[in-house]
């Protein structure tokens, strides 16, 4: 883990970012916003987060 920030953070952020502006941030975004964090740790948590909104077959919830 990089300092205060983990995938949860990057969670955290992609859901509040979706609450509010109704879409997901996309990986620069969520990069610029999370300099210090490593990519593979801002990946998981953008993992995490898609699992959340997603239903089956590949589909978003809406």
């Amino acid at each position: 883990m990089s300092g205060l920030w983990s995938k949860w953070s990057v969670y955290e952020y992609m859901r509040h970012t979706y609450m509010r502006v109704g879409s997901s941030p996309d990986l620069l975004e969520v990069m610029d916003n999370f300099p210090e964090l490593h990519l593979a740790e801002i990946k998981e948590g953008m993992d995490e987060f898609e699992l959340t909104i997603s239903i089956g077959g590949g589909q978003r919830a809406q």
